[in-house]
């Protein structure tokens, strides 16, 4: 069941005007898996939404994300949703002007979806003239504020690609538009240092610390270099819709197919997932 959308758990489809999140991005969101209603990955969801609102300095925000994410569940399981849902939370109505309200009223809004089509086909990808910002301070945080990914996904809308990669000021590289990179050589697994910029996506908290250690392979969080990521032998896209996309080439550069080593990773991802 498809098509449903609440706000404070209640069902709803307009938002008041002087929300803070429409007006400010004053708030975080998650993007969740659906099965039955049950929320996939639920405690990594709500660690994720949690330092989010502390970053935002919310009052209480793990009881805060807690609550949310339970509300959201509640809401789920009440229409057997099988699909997709988004969590945002904002920090509520306020005035005019960038100052948080002194008492505000965290607002709840929550979206369901229909599933999306696993990633079959490797993906042809570019790379993105939008670069990410230096932010650390808001850094692994997945807040409202999405501008640079808007237009690297514009890019790779307008270039007919499947995605973009994205790289920082320093010409290092960090995501693509929709998801977490890793490089794959042998039994070495690479992806980005996302402490200064980027989204520290659950699939890839997942991979990092049990799927490719149980399959043997080297893991390791460091500064990547586009010359790097074109010379691996196999490079590949994860988030929470999608799963593992592989990417087949990156502007010229293509990646000869390793169906096999994708398929064994996917398969130890879903066991996690379940």
């Amino acid at each position: 069941m498809t098509g449903h959308s609440w706000i404070n758990g209640e069902e709803a489809t307009t938002i008041p005007v002087d929300d803070r999140g429409l007006n400010y991005a004053d708030g975080a969101f998650e993007t969740f898996l659906c099965r039955d209603g049950r929320i996939m990955c639920r405690p990594l969801h709500e660690e994720r939404l949690s330092k989010a609102l502390s970053a935002l300095q919310f009052d209480e925000p793990q009881t805060e994300a807690q609550r949310a994410v339970q509300e959201a569940e509640r809401c789920l399981l009440k229409v057997s949703h099988v699909g997709t849902a988004r969590l945002t939370v904002t920090r509520g109505s306020g005035p005019r002007g960038y100052a948080p309200p002194s008492s505000p009223s965290p607002r709840y809004i929550l979206t369901a979806s229909a599933p999306i089509e696993p990633a079959i086909a490797p993906w042809r990808c570019g790379i993105a003239k939008a670069h990410w910002q230096d932010q650390p301070q808001l850094a692994g945080l997945k807040l409202l504020a999405r501008t640079e990914q808007v237009l690297a996904a514009r890019e790779a809308a307008l270039a007919g690609w499947d995605d973009a990669v994205m790289l920082d000021d320093q010409a290092q590289v960090i995501s693509s538009s929709r998801g977490n990179i890793w490089m794959l050589t042998g039994q070495r697994a690479l992806t980005p240092s996302l402490r200064r910029a980027g989204i520290a996506g659950t699939r890839r908290q997942l991979l990092i610390e049990s799927v490719l250690p149980d399959l043997g392979y080297e893991v390791e969080e460091c500064a990547v270099t586009l010359d790097e990521v074109l010379g691996a032998d196999l490079v590949m896209i994860t988030n929470t819709l999608v799963g593992i996309a592989t990417v087949g080439s990156i502007e010229r550069r293509t990646y000869a197919a390793n169906d096999g080593v994708v398929d064994v990773i996917r398969n130890a991802l879903e066991q996690h997932i379940r």
